[in-house]
Order: C-alpha cells, then structure tokens, then sequence
C-alpha cells in the first residue's frame, strides 16, 4: 500500500510539473497557446500563435480581419464563443473580450487580476468566464458589467459548461463547482481527487469529468457519482471528454491512449484504446459515427467511433494540441507549425491551407491520407 500511495504521489507531482511546463501559469505568457476554431455561419474564428484572433471563410480560407492589427494578446487557449453576432474570448494579457463578429472592432473587454485561459460560454444575454485569479465571473453580454463572481480555491483552465440554468466551472483546487448561473449560488461541487483541466461534458443529467487519471459521472441535480467507480485510465486526462449516443470519449496526455465508454455505466465500448503516437490534449470530436482528434505526434487522426478501428491520418508539420471542428464534411485544425487546415473528414484530403502568421494561404502539398 505504502508503494502504492508513493507511486501516486509521484504520478501527481509529474502531472503539475507537466502543467506548469505546458502553461507556464501566472509568472508569464509562453510562447503559443492552443485555440481551438468555432465555425458559425460559415466562418471560422480561433485565436494563432502569433497571439490574435482571426476570423476566416470556410469556403476558401480567406481572412476576413483579425484582432488586433497592431500588437499580439499573447498566447491564446481560448476557443471562441459566437453569440448575437458577437466574438467572446479570452487572452492570456488578463482580459476578457467582446469583437464585433462581422468586423473584428471590439465591443468591449473586462479586466481581470490574472492571466485568462478558460474558454467563455454566454448564454441570454449573459457571458460567463474563469480566470487564473481562482474566479468565475458572470457579466452583461452586451456590456461587459460585472453580475456577480465566484471565488474556487485554484486557478481555472478547463473550459466552462452550462446547462439547464447551472454553470459548471472546474478549478485546480480537484473540484468541480456546479453554480446557479443566475446568481452565482453553488448549489453543489465535487472532489475529483486531482486537478481537473478538461470542460466538463454534460448529457442526460449527467456531468462527466476527469480528475488526473480518473473519469467520473455526477448526477447533475445532486453531483453524487453514478458510476460504481471511477474510470481509471492509463494517464492524464487532460481532453475534454466528448459524449456523444452514449458514449463518452477522451484521450490521455502521457499515454496517447483514446477511450470510449458506456456513458451508463463507464465501461469500455471498445476492446482495446485507440494507441496515438504522442500525447493526446486535443477534444475527441465526433461527427457521423468518427471520431476525430490530434496528437503530440503532429497527425490529425479520424477513428471509426464503432469500433475504435484508424479510418486515417493526416500528419502536419508540428504538434497539434488544439481540437478539430467538423462542420459540413470538412475538418478544420491547427498545428504548431503555424498551418490552419481544412480537410475532407471522409479521407483527410486537403481543401485548403492557411499559413497563420502571414495570412495568406498556402499552395495545398497534401501528404497522402493512411
């Protein structure tokens, strides 16, 4: 028992240092974020490296503005928030932004004590967002003017959830806060028994969430477990887990492996996990029975959801750390190599490529599809 509880400790003390090293945390910006792309109305937006947001044709890859166009925010973690014609993000310079989405001109932004990751959600006018100052905060959608905040015992890096009037904010502090979203009242939270840096995911009045290596499923009235245990997986759980008909998706930072489980009963759909050849950060996203997600191996991966069988890959020239969008058959990511693509999701063709720091799109070479 002893080496047991040692090996855990150990297991614990890698995961932080391997935060800190991904996310340096409040003494400074590093170098890249990982934003993810929203696609609304046939365009998407997503925060580059080079530390703006972009908004782009789907069609062709054309940009319609950034933000800014004289400085960079930084690195960006944020994926964008579009509502009522309306770009929310957050930047890693300690501020919470509103853009105009058909132009890119700010709206307005809200300062915060501390270094902003946490992707936003808004919803009836209200727009809500974690920081690195330990804090939820509730605002005006169309203001910026504070509603109310929410103080957890750690900085908050995993993307907010909202459901049925209840915001779901996970901290480093190993809880999960499920808060009224009218009023900022917890009504309940949950100790994952590790820090929790993925988006809760909600569905059936159940919330699933990942504490370092262990997967649960809360009752979304009371947080009690429904599950007869937690899923332990073979390393950190740092994706967002993704449900989808039942099952429930996720992939791991050390190991690269990918789950799917029964959303019921948290048992394994598929006989063995997918093996990726690198970390596995990326959302697994779903669409039309495949699953699809990127890896520290810088490939783009698409895996049949039935059987957990590769259907392809597509390999970038860097890490892909960031989550895909799939919308209208086309899957769109971005790479370290500072490439954003967009890929047929049938077979991994490319249909056009942006180089991210100049603007301009680059002549399509695919590597062939596996």
């Amino acid at each position: 028992m002893l080496i047991f509880l040692r090996a855990r400790l150990a297991l614990a003390l890698v995961a932080v240092l391997a935060a800190a090293f991904l996310l340096v945390g409040c003494g400074g910006a590093p170098s890249a974020g990982w934003s993810s792309p929203r696609v609304v109305d046939q365009v998407i937006y997503f925060g580059t490296e080079s530390g703006k947001v972009v908004a782009v044709n789907v069609a062709d890859g054309a940009v319609k503005w950034q933000f800014p166009t004289d400085k960079a925010l930084g690195a960006l973690y944020s994926t964008p928030f579009v509502a009522d014609n309306v770009v929310y993000f957050s930047a890693f310079d300690k501020k919470f932004y509103a853009l105009d989405a058909a132009t890119g001109a700010q709206k307005w932004a809200v300062d915060a004590t501390e270094p902003v990751v946490a992707s936003p959600v808004v919803s009836g006018g209200v727009a809500y967002f974690g920081s690195n100052d330990k804090k939820v905060y509730s605002v005006d959608a169309a203001t910026g003017a504070k509603k109310w905040e929410f103080a957890t015992g750690g900085e908050i890096w995993a993307d907010l959830a909202l459901a049925d009037g209840v915001l779901y904010a996970a901290s480093l502090d190993h809880k999960l806060y499920a808060l009224d979203a009218a009023s900022g009242a917890k009504k309940w939270d949950f100790d994952a028994g590790g820090i929790i840096v993925g988006k809760p995911a909600i569905a059936a009045n159940i919330v699933y969430i990942a504490g370092l290596t262990k997967v649960f499923a809360l009752d979304a009235a009371t947080g009690k477990p429904t599950w007869d245990k937690p899923f332990e997986a073979s390393g950190w759980v740092w994706s967002n887990p993704t449900v989808v008909s039942g099952a429930v998706y996720f992939g791991t930072l050390d190991t690269g492996d990918v789950y799917a489980l029964d959303a019921a009963t948290g048992k394994p759909k598929w006989n063995t996990p997918f093996k990726a050849g690198g970390p596995v950060r990326s959302t697994v996203v779903v669409d039309s029975g495949i699953a699809y997600f990127g890896s520290d191996d810088y490939k783009l991966y698409a895996v049949d959801t039935a059987t957990g069988a590769g259907k392809w890959t597509y390999a970038t020239g860097n890490r892909i750390v960031a989550s895909p969008a799939v919308a209208s058959g086309v899957v769109y990511i971005a790479s370290y190599d500072k490439i954003f693509y967009a890929l047929n999701s049938a077979d991994g063709k490319v249909k056009w490529m942006l180089d991210t720091g100049s603007g301009k799109l680059v002549t399509p070479t695919p590597v062939p599809a596996k």
